[in-house]
């Protein structure tokens, strides 16, 4: 998330938000079944999933990815598969490449806000990687970026099929900041799985960690609101406009569920809300699916 704030954004935005997240049916997301019917249960699953998604989320201003473990579309609904800016979605691949780069040490922050260009005025104060994940903190990618061999790290994002921002890009393009990195909405959505299976290695395993405080209590909160607490795994982005006409902004949420061992991806874009606002989003679309329904109804009210 970058430094447009929802403050920049309508209430009509923000009424079409608190619709989407009121949004449940019945469709129920199971993939319980026996093998031999396995295909056919997916078959029959993606045109359930397509048949919701398209009922309840069809508004010209909504993009989305959803994708399988394997990395198979179950159901998309993006005008193109030209390259995008996401924002802070690529912050956890500028985590992974300085981490190669630094023998898995990373360091602590002090995030002072807008004086050190992060999105929260206030800033975050001390921070690690695990909460800077969570809050997409500016201030503490922007000190990894400074400490990278940009070579190197190319052939980081390269090993994950995404492009990274141009050699002559500044610093802050390998933050999400500026239109300079830009990927193709499943190149974005493939590499985030393949991140996901290395988690058992130990830069990859805190990048998680902070997804899943970020779906918990930072910028992607919006998703375990409403799926339930420790459901999913999350990072949101915000990033400049490219349509016409024109928002203040488009917000990315990239959503793995469930946690424990992720089934499904969402890639979603909003168009003119925050990346906080897509999460909302996020959270009510997975829902729509039957996704996180047991674990909201134990949790009780939040």
């Amino acid at each position: 998330m970058d430094s447009l704030t929802s403050r920049r954004f309508s209430v009509t935005a923000s009424a079409r938000v608190a619709q989407w997240a009121a949004l449940g049916t019945s469709f129920l997301l199971s993939f319980a079944c026996p093998a031999p019917a396995q295909a056919t249960h997916e078959t029959q699953f993606s045109l359930g999933a397509k048949a919701v998604l398209e009922r309840h989320f069809a508004g010209k201003d909504i993009s989305y990815l959803l994708m399988d473990a394997s990395g198979s579309v179950v159901a998309e609904r993006w005008s193109s598969q030209r390259p995008i800016s996401p924002g802070s979605l690529v912050k956890p691949f500028l985590a992974v490449a300085y981490g190669e780069q630094h023998g898995n040490h990373f360091p602590t922050v002090r995030c002072l806000g807008t004086s050190t260009r992060c999105w929260l005025p206030a800033g975050h104060g001390p921070i690690d990687l695990e909460n800077a994940i969570a809050q997409s903190c500016n201030t503490y990618f922007l000190e990894l970026a400074a400490g990278l061999d940009r070579k190197r790290a190319e052939q980081t994002f390269a090993r994950y099929g995404l492009a990274g921002p141009s050699a002559d890009a500044g610093t802050e393009s390998l933050v999400g900041l500026g239109a300079a990195w830009k990927e193709t909405p499943l190149a974005l959505a493939r590499a985030y799985l393949a991140l996901e299976k290395e988690q058992q290695s130990i830069i990859q395993g805190r990048i998680m960690k902070g997804m899943m405080a970020s779906a918990a209590r930072g910028t992607a909160r919006g998703v375990d609101s409403a799926l339930g607490e420790e459901a999913a795994l999350a990072k949101t982005g915000t990033a400049a406009c490219l349509h016409v006409p024109r928002g203040a902004a488009d917000g990315f949420t990239v959503v793995l569920y469930p946690a424990a061992q992720p089934r499904l991806l969402l890639l979603l874009r909003v168009h003119g809300v925050t990346g906080a606002d897509s999460a909302k989003v996020a959270g009510a679309m997975l829902r729509s699916l039957g996704a996180g329904q047991s674990v909201s109804e134990g949790a009780g009210q939040r």
